[in-house]
């Protein structure tokens, strides 16, 4: 009998999230993180050398089949805490915030509010840890972004900014089991669940990660997102140097936040420009463009297993504000102290708000990971493709929700083939993109049409 594991279980039924855990800490040292043709991370077993009785990847890994879910794993991490409350998509919290950081320049200079890198800072500062493990722009051009350990909020200050862009953490939690020391650890949903089962079942970890923190997660792009927004303003993917996610201007929303791009023109010299979220971003985003499978099986909207979460404040009294304002759920009685502790100094705004508003904010990404996540397990089955059980059951499939699962499939996989056929090629046309692109769903849109056609007349006649 071959060897169970990641490989096999996880990345051969395209679920891998590509974050890295499981290489990390593969016993055999034979796991490795490697870019797959679409520049998506991937697990690869490089040596051959699983062993048949360890299955330590596939007890990290959170698309694997067999692990516990987030209701599970969060009543052991936070129930029994005095005062905690639950709801259902946020999981536990103590209480919910909205804010901003007024210190070090947080907030001009973050994604939105500035309150993880200033909750990083504050836990350096106060020598709750000694290092802060986070994403930060990588000069090499194959890998624009990387997990980094940072021992001063200086280093943290410079890690601002969301990362539309993977990211692996097999390197940085290799030196934490290395390197003694108490560590904060930043991540998306599914890297904070990878933590918490690696936590589980090694010692060195649990004690080392003092405290996680969680970013609320829409979904992962591969690497072409980058050079696609970047390719919108003509830039060639091959002369790509390095990309800055969620530029502010002042003349904008907060929604209509840009990338900015740096590459190297016909002489070789270092360019930049700016491509906004309303010039094509958005577009690209809303359609899935480059989205990772993985991600249409995740039902954690909330970061449920981090001790506290953070998110964009998309509520209609703070999204216009273009210096950008978070929401917060803490969930750690330290965590919530610290927070308190900063309001009390000044250095942040903090204002109590209801746990339903904050629910409201993230309704787009509700609908996704749950709505329309428990149909796509139906149509998965019906297509007899593997994915994880979730804590959604699958929902009857009607014949419009059908097509558009058909559209969205089919969206998400062309946008890589075609991108890559057309990158090979030489100078990436965006428009050439768009004619190929909506040539790939015309017949289900076609058919949409039709079958709500059908259904106004069946309705207007009575039948």
């Amino acid at each position: 009998m071959s060897e169970m594991n990641v490989c096999t279980e996880v990345v051969e039924h395209d679920l891998c999230s590509g974050c890295g855990v499981c290489a990390s800490i593969c016993p055999q040292k034979t796991l490795a993180m490697q870019w797959n043709t679409y520049g998506e991370y991937i697990a690869v077993n490089q040596y051959g050398r699983c062993s048949k009785k360890c299955k330590i990847c596939l007890q990290v890994c959170p698309f694997a089949p067999d692990v516990e879910n987030e209701d599970a794993i969060s009543r052991k991490l936070f129930a029994d805490i005095p005062g905690i409350q639950h709801h259902n998509e946020t999981g536990y919290y103590f209480q919910s915030y909205m804010g901003y950081s007024k210190i070090y320049n947080h907030r001009l200079n973050g994604a939105s509010g500035g309150l993880t890198t200033w909750t990083l800072e504050a836990l350096l500062r106060g020598k709750k840890v000694d290092y802060a493990v986070c994403v930060s722009s990588n000069p090499e051009r194959d890998k624009l972004f990387k997990y980094v350990v940072c021992s001063k909020p200086e280093q943290v200050r410079a890690c601002a900014k969301s990362c539309y862009y993977p990211v692996e953490m097999s390197e940085v939690i290799s030196q934490i089991l290395t390197q003694e020391g108490r560590y904060a650890v930043v991540g998306l949903p599914c890297f904070v669940k990878a933590l918490r089962l690696a936590m589980k079942i090694n010692g060195i970890l649990k004690r080392r990660i003092r405290y996680v923190l969680g970013i609320v997660c829409g979904q992962q792009k591969g690497k072409y997102f980058a050079e696609y927004c970047a390719a919108l303003k003509g830039v060639s993917p091959r002369r790509l140097v390095s990309v800055h996610f969620r530029e502010k201007d002042e003349s904008r929303p907060a929604h209509d936040y840009g990338m900015k791009y740096f590459f190297s023109d016909d002489q070789g010299l270092l360019q930049n420009g700016v491509v906004y979220w309303s010039e094509g971003m958005g577009k690209a985003w809303l359609n899935e463009y480059f989205k990772i499978n993985a991600c249409n099986y995740c039902d954690d909207i909330f970061a449920e297993l981090a001790d506290i979460v953070f998110m964009d404040a998309w509520l209609p009294e703070y999204k216009n504000d273009w210096r950008g304002t978070n929401l917060v759920i803490a969930r750690s009685f330290e965590i919530q102290k610290l927070l308190e502790k900063g309001q009390a100094n000044k250095e942040i705004v903090l204002i109590p708000v209801l746990v339903d508003s904050v629910v409201q904010s993230q309704a787009g990404g509700i609908k996704n990971k749950r709505v329309i996540l428990s149909k796509r397990l139906t149509y998965a089955a019906d297509h007899q493709w593997q994915v994880p059980p979730k804590r959604v059951q699958p929902s009857r499939l009607g014949i419009l929700s059908r097509l558009h699962l058909t559209i969205e499939t089919a969206t998400i996989q062309q946008s890589k083939v075609i991108f890559l056929a057309l990158k090979n090629k030489g100078d990436f046309n965006t428009h050439e993109f768009s004619k190929k692109m909506k040539k790939t769903v015309w017949g289900a849109k076609l058919a949409i049409k039709v079958v709500r056609k059908l259904l106004h007349i069946k309705q207007k006649i009575g039948i």
